[in-house]
């Protein structure tokens, strides 16, 4: 499924008014009925309940004036709020405003906080809310009257229905725009906004609901940049397993990194390659965590190479792990590697040197990080794997910066370096060279342990392995990582999920994907 900007939507709904004959005002009745349709099925009807709907002078508003009027044909008790001033509405809106007067709906004007407190008591005398204050063009900061408003919603608790977006939100990054409404339930239009499938803003969102409002289909169906990765998307992208194949069909590959105390990272990499279908899997570790790395990975090809004094992975290993590296179908940089700079020095020189497909993860993302022009002229398939305060260190941007707009830093950092990138995060975000747009939907809070990272490093190159290019693999393994975790969550607790036991459940993860 396609995700759209502010500005795609808006355009959107001008070609659809403009070239099609569909006004404004029929768009805006059906979205409000849509909204009506959503909130019967999932809150067991409106007849006999007292629902408070918040509406703003834009066309949100005017979506809210129709789900009002719905409402009341439906049995129920609206109630309107109207935060904003009744000469700025559209024609549309007014239209509909009106209609809502003469349909017996009490309108309640908000004109400034004081009006809020006033109406505390009656605002919170409800059981639903609807929120129609903001929609997809909000570009600044809720302050003032609204801010205090939306502070009052979300403090009441009742279950909330937002129209179209959650107010505050922003609709093409998820930023949250000093603050937001907590919806239960948001019913968008059309396609989904890119700002509510990522987080931030995808915590206010609540269940979402996409309806149809009658946008003509071949304007929906037009190829976008940005995609939300559903398993109908996912599943296609899985590498194909010939019948008659052997296991140098889906290998070797290498994963290069470990130091002392850091032996897990890669030892769970290699695991999660060969649970992902990886043929063979070589560990290139530094000599004293040989013995460790091949203790209980009976199937893992452990070569060891030369290490500092202090056990990290020696410069004067390069020849050894080149000599490994032109035997393997793709290499893995970075698992537990460590952050000594002679080592960060020989991993960005791997990095330019090494002519295989390249899956560079932890801290050869951080090595990448001192000394960017290592991905300079770059030619050959690379994925990087940050999570966001790796992505911080690549792009020189605060956490805090970077989380307001991810997709905009990602889009940054590839148009400097002609690379790949997955952004870990709670919903993972992958970008491809031309600057596509794909957002995960599968993972939960539990995967947020220690080397869960590793593993998806894993995923993607044995996916690789299998002759995908780097962003498919990255597509369809950053959904099997998160349904192995989703399948998890079912059984055990999230507080409880390990690194480990995401590995297990890969093959299980893929098998569902299959069905």
């Amino acid at each position: 499924m396609y995700l759209v900007t502010s500005a795609e939507m808006k355009a959107i709904d001008a070609e659809t008014i403009e070239s099609y004959g569909i006004p404004a005002v029929v768009l805006m009745e059906n979205a409000g009925a849509n909204v009506v349709s959503a909130m019967g099925r999932e809150i067991g009807g409106a007849v006999f309940k007292t629902v408070n709907i918040f509406c703003g002078q834009g066309n949100n508003g005017g979506d809210g004036f129709v789900v009002a009027r719905h409402l009341k044909s439906e049995g129920a008790y609206p109630r309107i709020f109207f935060a904003g001033v009744p000469e700025k509405l559209s024609p549309e809106a007014k239209i509909n405003h009106d209609a809502a007067e003469k349909y017996g709906i009490e309108i309640i004007k908000l004109a400034e906080l004081a009006d809020v407190e006033k109406n505390a008591h009656l605002i919170s005398s409800c059981d639903a809310v609807v929120d129609a204050l903001f929609g997809t063009g909000l570009d600044r900061d809720v302050d003032g009257l609204m801010a205090g408003l939306i502070v009052l919603i979300n403090s009441i608790g009742r279950y909330t229905v937002a129209v179209d977006i959650p107010s505050g939100v922003d609709a093409d990054t998820g930023d949250i725009r000093g603050v937001a409404v907590y919806a239960s339930l948001t019913v968008t239009f059309g396609l989904p906004k890119a700002g509510i499938t990522i987080f931030p803003g995808l915590e206010y969102v609540g269940k979402l609901i996409v309806a149809d409002i009658n946008f003509p289909v071949e304007l929906l169906s037009r190829p976008r940049q940005q995609v939300l990765i559903t398993k109908e998307i996912a599943a296609p992208m899985l590498p194909y397993r010939h019948p008659n194949a052997n296991k140098g069909h889906f290998g070797p590959v290498l994963i290069i990194g470990g130091s002392k105390g850091m032996g897990g990272a890669v030892s769970l990499a290699a695991k999660a390659a060969l649970k992902a279908g990886a043929g063979i899997v070589t560990a290139c570790v530094p000599e004293s965590l040989h013995d460790s790395v091949k203790c209980g990975n009976d199937e893992v090809i452990v070569a060891a190479v030369k290490e500092t004094d202090d056990g990290f992975i020696s410069a004067q290993s390069y020849e050894r792990i080149i000599e490994l590296a032109n035997k393997a179908k793709i290499v893995v940089i970075g698992p537990g590697m460590g952050r000594k700079p002679e080592t960060a020095e020989l991993a960005r020189r791997l990095i330019r040197e090494i002519d295989k497909p390249l899956v560079i993860d932890a801290d050869g993302i951080n090595a990448v990080s001192e000394d960017k022009n290592c991905l300079k002229n770059i030619k050959k398939d690379v994925i990087i794997t940050p999570h966001i305060g790796e992505m911080s260190g690549l792009c020189g941007v605060s956490i805090e910066m970077l989380i307001r707009d991810k997709i905009g830093a990602l889009k940054e950092f590839v148009d400097s370096f002609k690379v790949n990138v997955v952004l870990k995060d709670g919903r993972s975000i992958t970008i491809d060279t031309e600057k596509n747009i794909y957002v995960n939907t599968t993972g939960n809070s539990g995967m947020a342990t220690p080397g869960s990272g590793d593993v998806l490093a894993g995923v993607i190159a044995a996916f690789m392995a299998h002759g995908l290019i780097s962003v498919r693999a990255a597509i369809s393994a950053n959904y099997a990582h998160g349904l192995a975790g989703d399948l998890l969550l079912n059984e055990i607790s999230g507080e409880g999920i390990t690194a480990g036991d995401i590995v297990k459940y890969i093959p299980v993860a893929i098998k569902n994907m299959k069905q």
